[in-house]
């Protein structure tokens, strides 16, 4: 049987079911990330956004019921955000810190939510960018950033500042492509970077489990820390 739609709803549809507005916003969030993750791949670590699968790997052990403050480093085009507001409490807040003010911008014009605080600066500086805010520790934080390409000074400072500004019971989800991780060897025959980063958290968190994420480009491993 067929079913024809409205002519009023038929024309604001496009082809594949969405608004042209839907389009064009999906196109304008996968174009800024791919640009500017070509001029900064070493910090983004990859050319596309996180899946909604890796975005759910890295809350599902968050405690939202009792979580008062969240700080996602590394916000993107904010893909991993709106996944936090989703389950956020509403007298909850999240900090999410970006250097890369084409993202911080993006987000401030996309994201209304006044429980979302955008803010440009580095996560090895996460110390003093949480003081401006009156804020001393969080309850969790989510990590997008490529560890993997950083030098270790770098990397090991942002751990660091992550594992000082966590409550006791706290938890630091971060994660790292399988093609970048200790093994396999095909990899680094591809000349790809490769990067041990379970042993590299375990040496600021006593208990670090992991999950694979195959429903992602790429396929990605979730690490979730805690003392």
């Amino acid at each position: 049987m067929n079913i024809s739609l409205p002519k009023q709803l038929e024309s604001k549809l496009a082809p594949g079911g969405r608004p042209p507005e839907h389009r064009q916003r999906m196109g304008g969030e996968y174009g800024l990330f791919f640009s500017q993750s070509l001029r900064s791949i070493s910090v983004t670590a990859s050319l596309f956004p996180s899946s909604r699968f890796l975005a759910t790997a890295l809350l599902r052990h968050i405690d939202f019921a009792s979580a008062q403050v969240i700080v996602e480093l590394g916000i993107g085009t904010g893909a991993i955000t709106k996944e936090i507001l989703r389950r956020l409490n509403p007298g909850a807040v999240l900090l999410g810190v970006d250097l890369n003010p084409a993202f911080v911008s993006h987000v401030r014009r996309h994201i209304q939510d006044a429980r979302f605080i955008p803010i440009l600066g580095q996560a090895e500086r996460l110390g003093a960018l949480l003081s401006r805010h009156g804020i001393a520790r969080a309850d969790a934080i989510v990590s997008s950033l490529g560890l993997t390409a950083m030098h270790p000074p770098q990397r090991t400072t942002i751990l660091k500042q992550a594992a000082a500004h966590l409550t006791g019971d706290g938890v630091l989800t971060q994660y790292q492509y399988l093609h970048a991780s200790g093994k396999p060897n095909w990899a680094a025959s591809l000349g790809l970077v490769r990067f041990a980063e379970k042993e590299f958290l375990k040496a600021h968190f006593r208990h670090v489990a992991t999950e694979r994420v195959l429903w992602n480009l790429p396929p990605a491993k979730v690490y979730t820390c805690r003392f």
